[in-house]
Formats: C-alpha cells, structure tokens, sequence
C-alpha cells in the first residue's frame, strides 16, 4: 500500500489532469491512495514508513527508486509533499527517508505530478514494461 500526503488542494487544472492521469496508471499495479489535507498538524501517521520529499534529501535516479519500491514492497509507504511552506522539522525527523526529487526547485504543485510519474516510471520498471525507455 502506497499513501501520498500533500498539503492542500491541487488548483491548476492542467496539473490535476496529470496527476489523475497517473493515479490511473498507477491503480493497474498497486494500492495508491492519494490525500489532500490542510494541514500535517493531526495526521496519524503510526507503522508507516514516512518519506518525506524535502530538497535536502537523497536524490535516486528513477532506477534506484524502482530498487527502493522493490526492497520496501511490504512496508506501508508514505511520501509526504508540503506546501509552499516546505515541511515542518519535527515532521521530517519522523521520517524514514528524506528524498529530493532535484536539486532544482519546483511549485509543490508540479512536485505532486513529477513525483507520481516518476512512481509510475519506477513500478514499470519493476514489472519490465517498456516506458522507462
């Protein structure tokens, strides 16, 4: 089971067609839920491995991703993506895994669409179909 936490609601339309996009895509091959909230202040958020998307995190090309996805199947993930506001440390220091999608920066909004086609990318590759080429 795969959770993706982001604060507030996606507001461009064109990156909401994307983002549906790929939770279509991504409903053939797993659990997906995706969760829009306010805020991160109330979330519960026991026996769940937390990764949250941070800048200062690790970078993983779209195959070491897909290794990650492969070793951590049986774990509940959850990728948290903030806000324009970024994330709050005590929320990061909850996390199992920092990870960055860039070293450049992005709106959270296109954070949210770029970080679903890479989870698409990696289970694909995982299941050896052609995309990723």
């Amino acid at each position: 089971m795969i959770k993706l936490i982001v604060v507030e609601k996606t507001k461009e339309q064109f990156i909401k067609l994307g983002i549906n996009e790929y939770l279509k895509r991504l409903q053939r091959f797993t659990k997906l839920e995706y969760i829009e909230v306010n805020h991160f202040n109330n979330l519960k958020l026991d026996n769940q491995f937390l990764i949250v998307l941070d800048i200062k995190g690790i970078n993983y090309s779209s195959e070491e991703l897909a290794l990650f996805l492969n070793k951590n199947i049986n774990n509940n993930l959850t990728f948290i993506i903030g806000d324009e506001d970024g994330i709050q440390e005590k929320l990061k220091k909850k996390a199992s895994l920092l990870l960055s999608l860039s070293r450049m920066t992005f709106t959270h909004e296109f954070a949210r669409l770029i970080f679903l086609e890479q989870l698409y990318r990696a289970i694909t590759i995982n299941k050896g179909m052609k995309y990723h080429k």
